[in-house]
C-alpha cells in the first residue's frame, strides 16, 4: 500500500531537475503518479552489490557511515526486482536503463532483467575496469580465487525496436592498405579482378564496388600520384572515394583503410575507470564513464534518472552534457556530497 506524501505536486512536462531525498521505491511511485511514465530516456543505477560490506564517507579525519550493503540474499533480491519493475513503467519507449553491479550478483539480476524487460531487450553486458583497487595476492603462497578487476554493467532497452547512434570514441589511426580476400566462403563474391577469380573464400565487396574502387585508383596513379599522396587526394575528393590495388608479388588485391580519428565501441571498456576519489563517498563513480554512457546512448535535452544517486555523479555529468535529470537517495551523507558536487546547478530537493 503506497502511503500518501506531501511534497509539490510535479507534471511530467516540468523543465526542473529534481533530487529526491528519500527511498527511492517513494521516488519512483511518486514519479509515476505525476505524469512521468514513460518519460525516462536513460537510466543509470548503481545499487548495492551484495557485497557484505559497509560503505563511508571519508572526509577530515572522520568517517561517516553512508550506507550498508548487508543483505540477506532473498531480501536483496525482492527489492532490486520490485524497484526495477517500477522503473521499466518510468522509460520512455525508445529509452534504455544501465544496471552497475560486480561479480556478487550480476548473474541473478541478468535472470531478473531478463524477466522484467525480456531477453530480447538485452543489449549488452559491459566490462568496466575497477580502477585503483591494488591485487594483494603477492604476500600469498596460493589462492582460493583470481582478483576481480572489473565490474560489469547490464544494458536493457524498453523495446527491441529501439535503435542507438553508433558509439563512437576518439582514436587516431593511419591509412594502411589491407588484403581484399576474406576466408568467408561466399562464392557470389568471386568475380574476375586484376585477371583472377579466387576459387575459395570471397572479395570483401560487391563486384561493382570494386571495380569502381579499381577506378578509382588507376585514376589517382596515373594523373595524381606524383603530385600528392593518396590521403591528400581522398581529402580532395571529400574523403567519399574508395581504393584497390594490386601489387607485383602479392597475390590478393588491396584496398585501402583510411585514417580514422574515431573508433566503435565495443562492450570492453577497459579504458576508462570504474571509481574515483575525489569526494571521499566510498562507492563515488568516475565520471569518465558516466560521460561515456549518457553522451552516447542519450541525446541533450533528454531525462536522465538514477535512483540510486549516492554521491551525484550521474546527475552533475547529465548537467554538464545539457540532460535534464532525475536522482534519489535514501543516505544524508550521499544527498549531502551531491549537494556540494552541484553547486549553483539548479534543481528541486525533494524530501520525502
Amino acid at each position: 500500500m503506497r502511503m500518501e506524501k506531501r511534497v509539490e505536486p510535479l507534471i511530467a512536462e516540468s523543465k526542473r531537475n529534481l533530487l529526491f531525498h528519500c527511498d527511492n521505491l517513494d521516488c519512483i511511485r511518486y514519479l509515476q503518479d505525476n505524469g512521468f511514465s514513460g518519460t525516462l530516456d536513460l537510466v543509470y543505477i548503481d545499487p548495492p552489490f551484495r557485497s557484505g560490506e559497509r560503505y563511508y564517507y571519508r572526509v577530515k579525519n572522520r568517517n561517516n557511515l553512508a550506507f550498508t550493503d548487508v543483505w540477506k540474499s532473498e531480501e536483496y533480491f525482492q527489492m532490486l526486482e520490485l524497484r526495477l519493475k517500477e522503473i521499466r513503467e518510468l522509460i520512455s519507449k525508445s529509452g534504455s536503463i544501465f544496471v552497475h553491479l560486480d561479480w556478487h550478483s550480476l548473474h541473478y539480476a541478468k535472470v531478473l532483467m531478463d524477466k522484467i524487460f525480456g531477453p530480447k531487450n538485452f543489449r549488452n553486458e559491459i566490462i568496466v575496469k575497477r580502477g585503483r583497487r591494488k591485487n594483494l595476492q603477492y604476500q600469498f603462497s596460493s589462492i582460493d580465487k583470481m582478483h576481480n578487476a572489473y565490474d560489469s554493467i547490464l544494458w536493457y532497452s524498453k523495446s527491441d525496436e529501439a535503435k542507438f547512434s553508433l558509439p563512437l570514441v576518439k582514436k587516431h589511426s593511419e591509412a594502411k592498405w589491407m588484403g581484399f580476400w576474406s576466408n568467408i566462403n561466399r562464392p557470389t563474391m568471386r568475380y574476375e579482378i586484376f585477371g583472377y577469380t579466387p576459387e575459395r573464400g570471397q572479395w570483401k565487396w560487391s563486384k561493382e564496388r570494386a571495380l569502381e574502387a579499381i577506378e578509382n585508383y588507376d585514376k589517382y596513379s596515373k594523373k595524381f600520384a606524383s603530385r600528392m599522396s593518396l590521403e591528400a587526394y581522398w581529402t580532395m575528393g571529400n574523403k567519399s572515394q574508395e581504393f584497390i590495388r594490386k601489387r607485383k608479388g602479392v597475390k590478393y588485391a588491396e584496398y585501402w583503410i583510411p585514417p580514422k580519428t574515431h573508433r566503435i565501441l565495443d562492450n570492453n571498456w577497459l579504458d576508462v575507470e570504474t571509481y574515483s576519489y575525489s569526494t571521499g563517498y566510498g562507492t563515488q563513480k568516475h565520471e569518465a564513464l558516466l560521460e561515456r554512457i549518457i553522451s552516447q546512448f542519450s541525446k541533450p535535452g533528454d531525462l536522465i534518472a538514477d535512483f540510486f544517486c549516492g554521491s551525484g555523479t550521474t546527475l552533475l555529468v547529465a548537467e554538464k552534457l545539457g540532460r535534464r535529470w532525475i536522482g534519489s537517495d535514501s543516505s544524508g551523507e550521499a544527498i549531502a556530497v551531491t549537494k556540494k558536487r552541484l553547486g549553483d546547478t539548479q534543481y528541486s530537493l525533494m524530501k520525502m
